[in-house]
């Protein structure tokens, strides 16, 4: 009878929440140990190196403390955030969030992968390449600097091919020249600098240097210069039409 059904079902459903009755009485069963395992968001990290860190038993079931395996995983190196889900009767889904990478610093057996703070990733280079800019170490002042260009222009950031810190500045190596910023970096001389970039490549113009070290104005050092360097304003200005001599016509 149908009354038999949803009795049955509720019972169910009762068993699976019921803090008495429920996971601990359900761990034991076969039907319920952990079968497969469905990692998503990994771009940098093999899947099999997010399903070590996460630490189970060989009899691991699906009823176990997922807060615990998600407590392993965001110890692991290069994962940020982690969080399983279960799909009956014998899957774990695992979803992570990686630490971004920033730079590529020197190591000790050639480029690592590093994240703002400096932390080296263990990101194998060769599977999963990494394309961000070249520096010569872990200097946390440049890798802020590099975040920060990051999160306020992607395209500018995706361009730079190598940077430095001298001084009180940094230096980001283009394909088409070289770019000065002070640091610590504003986000609004990146932007201002960003626009002059675009600007003259929009018109085809070269350049071997852009200084956005000058508040509201970007120094603007062109290819070849035999003359004195230009100064740019943030947001280049269209000429007005000249007007024709002894005013218009009626």
């Amino acid at each position: 009878m149908r009354w038999k059904r949803v009795a049955a079902v509720a019972a169910g459903v009762g068993l699976l929440t019921s803090p008495m009755w429920g996971p601990p009485s359900l761990r034991p069963l076969r039907f319920f140990a952990v079968r497969r395992v469905e990692v998503s968001g990994a771009r940098y990290l093999d899947p099999g190196v997010v399903v070590e860190g996460m630490g189970m038993r060989r009899d691991a079931s699906v009823w176990d403390d997922l807060d615990e395996v998600e407590g392993r995983l965001v110890n692991v190196a290069g994962i940020r955030e982690a969080r399983i889900s279960r799909r009956l009767p014998g899957t774990l889904r695992v979803a992570v969030v990686e630490r971004e990478p920033v730079a590529l610093a020197d190591g000790p057996a050639g480029l690592v992968a590093v994240d703002e703070a400096g932390r080296p990733l263990p990101y194998d280079l060769s599977s999963a390449p990494v394309d961000a800019p070249v520096v010569p170490r872990s200097d946390t002042l440049l890798l802020a600097a590099l975040a920060t260009m990051r999160t306020t222009d992607l395209e500018f950031y995706a361009g730079v091919a190598a940077a430095t810190a001298r001084g009180g500045d940094v230096v980001l190596e283009f394909d088409a020249g070289r770019v000065r910023l002070d640091l610590p970096v504003d986000p609004a001389a990146v932007r201002r600098v960003a626009t002059v970039r675009r600007y003259l490549s929009s018109r085809g113009v070269d350049w071997r240097e852009l200084d956005g070290r000058f508040g509201s104005w970007v120094v603007v050092r062109r290819a070849r210069e035999t003359v004195a360097p230009a100064l740019a304003p943030a947001v280049p200005r269209r000429r007005a039409p000249a007007r024709a001599r002894g005013g218009a016509r009626a």
